[in-house]
């Protein structure tokens, strides 16, 4: 009997902890200091901005931080993150300025999918990361789109970057 209820015991805990491995297997690939391009584009109105975009990434225990730098048109754009696991959702904390976002994590087809936590706003922002080799680097690509209120209305901005892990030779003075 007790053999019994310790392997029901297993079977059910194993998914849940195979996909808690898978995502933090998948995580450990963010580490690292992460330099590319980013893009936004309004179909709306037509507006079109590409910046520069610095992240980097570290663990402390079983949090993976994050810092972003970006130049905008608008001028310097800082962000800071903090990913965890917490029991079968995969979650994120983003802080830029005064603001704060929170967001699930899932992974599907290879890549994290960010979706708000305010399941309304799902309709309005979505986020998909995708680390991959390219040219024999490893990037990372990001593709999403957000809504914004503008004088005719909602319209989408969409979203596209691509960073490249940097190597140990590549990153240069803290």
């Amino acid at each position: 009997m007790l053999r019994c209820c310790l392997y029901l015991l297993i079977i059910c805990l194993l998914p849940a902890y195979a996909l808690g491995n898978e995502l933090l297997d998948y995580l450990k690939a963010y580490e690292g200091r992460w330099v590319g391009q980013f893009s936004i584009h309004s179909t709306a109105n037509g507006y079109t901005e590409s910046f520069p975009v610095e992240q980097r990434y570290w663990w402390d225990g079983d949090v993976l931080y994050g810092l972003a730098v970006s130049q905008r048109d608008s001028g310097l754009a800082v962000a800071s993150s903090k990913t965890w696991l917490d029991g079968k959702k995969l979650m994120t904390e983003i802080k830029q300025g005064d603001s704060k976002e929170s967001f699930y994590g899932v992974l599907h087809d290879g890549a994290l999918l960010w979706l708000p936590t305010d399941m309304q706003r799902a309709n309005d922002y979505q986020m998909r990361e995708f680390i991959v080799p390219k040219d024999g680097k490893t990037k990372m690509a990001v593709e999403g789109f957000d809504t914004y209120v503008y004088v005719d209305g909602l319209a989408h901005i969409i979203i596209k970057g691509e960073l490249t892990l940097q190597s140990d030779s590549e990153e240069g003075p803290p």
